[in-house]
């Protein structure tokens, strides 16, 4: 379940570029992820029961059924899954944040109910950052699953989320930078010219400013500059 910020209070206009980039995402998100599993057994599941999207306002819910025994092999596609969604709002002027959840559900159309809904909608808007958390209920499972298979910077990275309320948790969020690095990387080496140029095109309004520090702060910590600058030398 994601949100995008800023949207709740949109003018027309910018609710229908929102409409829009959310077309385009939802679009362009299957693709990717069949590519990403090619000549993976994996790649048939994105085919015959590829993620569903039912939004409502400016809240998206991503949901993917799977067997319990299908779980730990897909867990880090999931996090590719949602880094791509990340990455790909920041290209359309959306900066999303949310939280990932396991469970128990039933959809029906557009509504859906159930534990795992429950659990991420308890969550998705805590982080004062752009990202997808994980829930702690489904963090477990994520660190129980990086214990045999570990994760990729890619995937999931364990870090210490800035939360509502001034505080900070421990938790597993999406290895969203990494893969906006991948992608950009032919067109422009610089990893930190692509992040700035994408963020500089947000409106920043006083009280959201946070948001945005907390989030150059995780991409920072995520990408150190000083691997850039060992690089160029």
């Amino acid at each position: 379940m994601i949100d995008a910020l800023g949207i709740r209070n949109a003018t027309i206009q910018e609710s229908k570029d929102f409409i829009h980039g959310i077309q385009d995402i939802v679009a362009s998100v299957p693709p990717f992820v069949s590519k990403y599993l090619e000549d993976s057994p994996k790649s048939k599941k994105i085919e015959i029961e590829p993620p569903q999207l039912t939004t409502f306002g400016d809240t998206c819910i991503f949901t993917w059924e799977m067997k319990p025994g299908e779980l730990s092999d897909f867990l880090p596609d999931v996090g590719v899954f949602l880094s791509y969604v990340i990455v790909l709002g920041l290209k359309k002027k959306l900066a999303f944040r949310g939280a990932l959840s396991v469970g128990n559900y039933i959809q029906s159309g557009a509504t859906i109910l159930g534990p795992a809904i429950s659990d991420a909608a308890a969550w998705y808007d805590a982080a004062e950052m752009i990202g997808v958390i994980a829930t702690p209920q489904y963090g477990q499972l994520l660190s129980t699953t990086n214990e045999t298979k570990r994760f990729t910077t890619m995937e999931f990275l364990k870090y210490s989320v800035p939360i509502k309320c001034n505080i900070s948790k421990e938790l597993w969020v999406t290895g969203w930078p990494d893969l906006l690095d991948a992608i950009s990387h032919k067109d422009e080496p610089n990893f930190y010219k692509t992040y700035f140029s994408l963020i500089q095109h947000f409106p920043i309004p006083k009280g959201t400013e946070e948001k945005y520090f907390n989030t150059e702060k995780f991409v920072k910590w995520a990408k150190p500059p000083n691997m850039f600058l060992a690089s160029a030398v």
